[in-house]
């Protein structure tokens, strides 16, 4: 089932919508690996999509305002 997750990170709120468990960890990875590349920042009103890897899973991440779609690779 697809959830939308209301998920604090650093002092910041973001909207997870992800169908598969996940770590707290792995999200809080994939959030610093999106905020490293500017996913949060982008000029353009457009959704973008990411590779993430953690540990041994490879996640396609989607980014639009807030919201993360997460989705296992």
């Amino acid at each position: 089932m697809i959830e939308k997750i209301p998920f604090l990170h650093r002092k910041r709120m973001y909207n997870i919508i992800v169908q598969e468990d996940i770590s707290f960890d792995a999200l809080h990875h994939i959030i610093d690996v999106l905020i490293d590349q500017g996913a949060f920042y982008s000029e353009m009103d457009v959704s973008d999509l990411y590779t993430v890897m953690y540990g041994d899973m490879r996640y396609t991440v989607g980014v639009d305002g807030i919201d993360i779609m997460i989705v296992n690779a």
